[in-house]
């Protein structure tokens, strides 16, 4: 009879995980990332991949803990910081994420990856100067790299600066000898570094598929779901419209509606701005 075959090794997990994170096989990658953890958990390297993956699935607060694990052990690991930067600009934390993308520059400001990760972290954070001039950076340090091409589009098309994004589409679609498929169209940022891509997420989603549908539509507290937020705009409506046109309700009750209407209007707004973004 044939032995079991040997245990797989973190490398082992870890060479996978990157395989299925390139195929956007993200529960895939995330089971070998864990497997790869729970063997050694704290390797850099995993770590790093981890928080990417986190990334990849809009959870830029697991994917600073991951990040942050990583760094612990080794200071200067490219993953590691370019998550952490993504991270901080995901989590609106724009200062921080600012001094992230800098650090990317004092580990190597000869790099022409660094140079295109902080235009990508740096737009994202809402810096467009510095962002753009990095993308410049980058394709003067590597003009024949279609990726430095593609970020200086991207970071262009932010700003809605069109013709130099189209440029630059152009002209990695020109650059493209190993056959990756980059095109000048619009979709052509999407061959932009993994770190940088997010796949759309819809804020709320009923879809009984879904084992957290309850959470979204209701929130861990009511006025954080989609139906509490509903009812507090329903009740602005509803009170703004008589107020405003209800010419045979007495001034007195119109006042009132219309104190209603703001004040639910109000808390609608401030509801939203606080939690939207964490569904």
């Amino acid at each position: 009879m044939d032995s079991d075959p040997a245990p797989r090794t973190v490398a082992d997990h870890l060479q996978r995980a990157e395989l299925m994170y390139d195929l956007d096989a993200l529960p895939d990658a995330r089971a070998e990332v864990e497997a790869a953890l729970r063997l050694d958990p704290l390797d850099p390297d995993v770590n790093a991949m981890a928080g990417a993956i986190a990334l990849a699935e809009s959870d830029p607060d697991e994917a600073l803990v991951f990040a942050g694990a990583a760094l612990a052990h080794d200071s200067v690991h490219r993953r590691a910081l370019i998550v952490r930067g993504y991270a901080l600009a995901d989590a609106e934390r724009r200062e921080e994420a600012m001094q992230a993308a800098a650090s990317l520059l004092e580990v190597d400001h000869g790099s022409w990856i660094h140079h295109v990760h902080y235009a990508l972290i740096t737009r994202r954070a809402g810096a467009a100067q510095p962002a753009l001039d990095a993308a410049w950076n980058a394709v003067r340090l590597a003009p024949d790299q279609p990726r430095t091409h593609l970020a200086l589009a991207a970071v262009a098309e932010s700003l809605a600066m069109k013709d130099l994004a189209k440029r630059s589409r152009q002209a990695a679609a020109d650059l493209d000898d190993l056959g990756d498929g980059i095109t000048a169209g619009p979709n052509a940022t999407q061959t932009l570094p993994p770190e940088a891509r997010r796949a759309p997420v819809r804020h709320v989603d009923a879809d009984p598929e879904d084992p957290k549908w309850r959470e979204k539509i209701y929130g861990p507290g009511f006025f954080r779901g989609a139906l509490g937020r509903s009812i507090l705009l329903g009740i602005a409506v509803i009170f703004a419209v008589p107020a405003l046109l209800g010419t045979d309700i007495q001034f007195g009750a119109r006042m009132l509606m219309a104190v209603i209407a703001i004040a639910a209007c109000v808390c609608w707004v401030t509801v939203l701005r606080r939690h939207r973004g964490s569904e």
